[in-house]
């Protein structure tokens, strides 16, 4: 009886009521065009997820393990390979429990299977070695390959990605196969994500065109001898959802899905695209969102900046972005792990959203890298005072697993109708101001035409100096090193000059961060080094006794796998023995580097004969572990122990205490910096081996530095002071 209350609550039943037989026809087209729109709308859809599920699933592999994958993507971001960055690709492409684990990740997200490739050499074939699939018992599957005989092979082994229906198990599942590269290009393996069987996505459609089919031909049998007074009214539904369906296919928003709460043949196929729609606002949802902080991510950030910036240049709506950095997060995952940075992370998002209200839209764009968009018209002042309530927020501490955390931040503010013609140009100019907030940090700066200049100064030097490298146009000057009991030369420091034939004169201190920061310290160092063994050779011919030649060597030139390389050849074509040479190294070497790593380099350095300094003691991160088992032979120490030494009396012991115990580990000590008698005086009767700085003499030309080096050997010592 039920049953036939709901018959007559169906199309099938209100059409036979009107008994019109042109019905017939019209309910025909009309099913067979909604049938063919959901068919159409599961196809894009369908596209739509295996693409995102591929998006995400490289996206995941180049972040969870940046250290051995990088992703390959085209124009569109589209995945194209995963690129293995070291030369292991037997150890990189081994199952793991971190693989393992992030499939399942994979897996979990697309709502479908992944598994990981590794092409065998001798077969030409693609063997499985992880794969999210289980036997019922939770077991391994047994071996799989993809051979030639496969869809997806012939693109794979051409170092292409797959997308399409590819067997598994007896059925076809739709799958994303993306080839793994070797760092070499060549292809490695593949890394292989689907969506689920073709038959089971489709489920919707194949119900609903039986469903079609019989309500079709029932109105056909039944309606036939009957007009078509009342079929338009009838016929309206479908056409909406038809025209719903269209919309959705092409991306135009449209509401909520109507006659969803229907229960009849027009509620099923409602239904069928509501499902189809929440689909897509999930996968939207894993595309534009920050898994660990449920912020905005990257791709939502440009979206929403973009409009921003078009409602501000219009007028309609006034806008300010902020960029907000914590200082120095990189410490905290190192000192207590990426679990406690994340739940950091949370924390401080969390106060972004309450201090910046419901209006701001924010996005996390990096590790600890937030945006804030506010569209409520604020001033400049006003800007920066939500800036400063954001870093104050931070302020607080943090209370985590691992204990109390206090963080500081910095903000760079744009003013989008003022500072910003497109997005590009807004995104860059809130960074330029971040990056001068982050020079001194727990700061806010707003974006001035300044920076800007400053950014395209640097830019220009940069270019300069690449040339004056090129052109060896860099020059040296030479400061002693004193023995101030004797005012007899100790050494001399090799310091980078730099004359420009029409920007006359340029300061290191602007020069060597730009070149830095722009990767030529490398070229450069190797330049100022093979200067100084020139000029040690020129010296030796002339039988100036200079003792040793100290050359600055940054971190980053240091830990260039050819730079004991450079510093044996540089002496070889020289003719120096290796005891001229002194290379000095800041306390900064020891950050992030492993200490057998910084052991080995260092040793194999002593080994060329050279003497090893470590610079600015007392002002990094050297420890008694390191001073007592790597191999220097002489501690230069930080201008800010010398400062004022001769009126401060906690100076004077702290400066003992630094003697002392360089002695004591058989270190020769340089103290520099020094620039008065009184500050001479005072290191002298405290014993010392040699002291550099302007007191002696600034730093001069290899052609004065002979004079100058006999003129201070006739000079009387300064005077004995009093010390504590």
């Amino acid at each position: 009886m039920s049953g036939f209350f709901s018959f007559l609550k169906g199309t099938t039943a209100r059409a036979t009521a009107l008994l019109v037989l042109i019905v017939s026809v019209s309910i025909l087209i009309t099913a067979t065009l909604g049938y063919f729109k959901l068919y159409e709308v599961t196809a894009t859809n369908s596209a739509i997820r295996i693409d995102r599920a591929a998006r995400a699933a490289t996206a995941l592999f180049a972040e969870r393990l940046a250290s051995e994958f990088t992703a390959i993507r085209d124009e569109n971001g589209r995945p194209q390979a995963l690129q293995l960055k070291g030369t292991d690709t037997e150890a990189a492409l081994s199952f793991r429990q971190d693989h393992d684990a992030l499939l399942k990740e994979i897996g979990a997200i697309n709502q479908g299977a992944a598994n990981l490739f590794r092409l065998n050499p001798e077969t030409q074939a693609f063997d499985r070695f992880a794969t999210t699939f289980r036997k019922p018992d939770g077991s391994m599957p047994p071996p799989m390959s993809i051979g030639i005989l496969h869809p997806a092979y012939d693109n794979l082994i051409n170092n292409r990605p797959h997308l399409g229906e590819v067997p598994v198990m007896g059925r076809l599942r739709l799958a994303y196969l993306t080839p793994i590269q070797a760092a070499s290009g060549a292809v490695a393996g593949a890394l292989a994500v689907d969506v689920g069987w073709v038959d089971d996505l489709v489920a919707a459609k194949t119900e609903l065109r039986w469903q079609i089919i019989v309500a079709a031909g029932l109105i056909l049998v039944l309606v036939a001898a009957f007009g078509a007074a009342g079929m338009g009214a009838e016929m309206k539904p479908l056409r909406v959802l038809a025209r719903y369906a269209d919309d959705l296919a092409a991306g135009v928003p449209s509401g909520a899905v109507p006659y969803s709460t229907r229960d009849d043949e027009i509620g099923a196929l409602a239904q069928g695209l509501k499902r189809v729609v929440a689909l897509q606002d999930k996968l939207a949802h894993l595309a534009y969102t920050d898994s660990l902080t449920g912020l905005s991510n990257r791709g939502r950030y440009l979206s929403d900046l973009d409009t921003a910036l078009r409602e501000s240049l219009s007028g309609k709506r006034k806008w300010a972005l902020i960029h907000l950095d914590l200082d120095k997060f990189k410490k905290i995952n190192d000192a207590y792990g990426q679990t406690a940075g994340d739940s950091l992370l949370k924390e401080v998002a969390s106060r972004i959203k309450e201090t910046a209200g419901d209006g701001a839209r924010i996005a996390r764009l990096a590790a600890d890298h937030f945006t804030i968009l506010i569209g409520d018209g604020r001033s400049t002042d006003q800007a920066s005072a939500l800036a400063g309530k954001l870093l104050s927020a931070l302020h607080q501490p943090i209370e985590l697993r691992a204990g109390e955390f206090h963080v500081t931040g910095s903000a760079g503010i744009v003013l989008l109708q003022h500072d910003a013609r497109d997005a590009d140009e807004a995104h860059r100019n809130a960074g330029l101001a971040l990056r001068k907030a982050k020079a001194t940090g727990d700061r806010a700066v707003i974006f001035s035409s300044e920076l800007h200049d400053e950014s395209e100064n640097n830019i220009r030097i940069e270019r300069m100096l690449r040339l004056a490298i090129q052109e060896r146009e860099i020059e040296i000057h030479f400061q002693p090193q004193i023995d101030p009991a004797t005012n007899q030369l100790a050494g001399v420091e090799a310091l980078a000059r730099w004359t420009h034939p029409a920007e006359g004169p340029i300061s290191p201190g602007l020069f060597i961060p730009i070149a830095e920061s722009s990767g030529q310290i490398v070229d450069l160092g190797t330049l100022i080094l093979d200067l100084a063994c020139e000029q040690a050779a020129k010296w030796r011919e002339k039988n100036f006794d200079f003792k040793h030649i100290s050359v600055n060597v940054s971190p980053i030139q240091l830990w260039q796998s050819n730079f004991v390389a450079v510093v044996k050849d540089a002496l070889k074509r020289h003719g120096l023995s290796g005891n001229e040479i002194c290379i000095e190294i800041t306390e900064g070497v020891f950050v992030d580097q492993s200490e057998r790593r910084i052991e080995t380099v260092l040793s194999a350095i002593r080994e060329l004969g050279v003497l090893l300094s470590l610079d600015d003691f007392g002002s990094g991160y050297s420890s008694l572990g390191y001073l007592n088992r790597l191999p220097f032979d002489q501690l230069k120490v930080d201008r800010s122990f010398v400062s004022d030494i001769d009126t401060d009396v906690r100076k004077q012991k702290v400066l003992r205490g630094i003697l002392e115990l360089g002695r004591g580990l058989g270190f020769s000590i340089v103290i520099e910096g020094a620039e008065t008698g009184e500050e001479v005086a005072v290191i002298r009767q405290m014993g010392c081996d040699a002291i550099q700085g302007f007191y002696y003499s600034r730093p001069a030309p290899a052609l004065l530095i002979p004079e100058v080096v006999k003129k201070i050997a006739r000079s009387q010592p300064a005077s004995d002071a009093r010390t504590a």
